[in-house]
């Protein structure tokens, strides 16, 4: 899957998945709540339990397919598994776990890092999966009305729509810049690796700006004066649904109160 196409796939399965047709407003309240109980859950077990309940309605309700679900988390799961692992080693205070010597180097691996780095893996790709759900499952106009509804302010609501579109232009530049220099066997050695990656990202804002200005002035020709304007037809949310979520939300934080002295090492 090209990073040129992610925007189209998530908004083409935004429209289309098998819950597109369920209130946003539901399935905001689900995301905020799962989002809020995983990353405040003081032990892994609260958190796990949110990434498979998100996992599962991703899968078997909205029918995302798994390997586009699959490659969306690749890389933050990576990310995230790297920083918790440098938790892990370099943070902690208490009972030490054992001692680690490379190369003339000595350091201290102790219990409480182990045991962040672990729970902060979780918490992490719990919210994460709360937030694709949500992506995935509704438009971002959607989202965008559902905020105005509450009285949040404009100018946040059409900067954040605005940032999340040019997430993507970032992204498009990017991967045809760099297919280019690879035409130009600009990855052909190190030294030539190391020239074409400083002129990629010395070029990279520039031609951002100007596909930035270039997207203003059409925007402009249609008519845009500061306000999105966009068909106001949400779906009602149901009140035994969100009265469902709201106990589904509150039982997993007696949950994560509960274990809350279990200890992973």
């Amino acid at each position: 899957m090209s990073h040129v196409n992610l925007s189209a796939e998530i908004d083409r399965y935004a429209y289309t998945n098998a819950l597109s047709k369920s209130s946003p407003t539901t399935k905001l309240f689900l995301a905020i709540s799962l989002l809020l109980v995983s990353v405040m859950s003081p032990t892994p077990v609260v958190p796990i339990i949110v990434f498979l309940t998100s996992t599962i309605l991703l899968l078997y309700f909205a029918k995302i397919p798994y390997r586009f679900y699959l490659k969306l988390l690749w890389y933050p799961i990576i990310i995230i598994a790297l920083t918790c692992l440098i938790i892990a080693l370099f943070f902690g205070y208490q009972e030490p776990l054992t001692e680690i010597n490379l190369l003339g180097l000595k350091w201290t691996v102790f219990k409480d890092g182990i045991t962040l780095g672990f729970t902060t893996f979780f918490r992490v790709a719990g919210g994460l999966s709360t937030q694709f759900f949500l992506v995935l499952t509704t438009p971002m106009t959607s989202i965008l009305l559902i905020l105005r509804k509450a009285r949040v302010p404009k100018v946040l609501i059409e900067t954040s729509l605005l940032i999340y579109r040019y997430i993507f232009v970032f992204i498009e530049i990017m991967e045809t810049m760099h297919t280019a220099q690879e035409l130009r066997l600009g990855y052909s050695s190190l030294r030539k690796k190391l020239r074409s990656i400083s002129l990629l990202m010395a070029n990279l804002f520039i031609r951002t700006l100007e596909q930035g200005e270039r997207t203003f002035t059409a925007m402009s020709a249609r008519g845009y004066d500061g306000n999105i304007r966009v068909l106001e037809d949400l779906p009602k949310p149901s009140k035994t649904a969100l009265l469902g979520i709201a106990i589904f939300a509150a039982a997993l934080a007696v949950a994560a109160y509960l274990t809350m002295n279990i200890r992973i090492v």
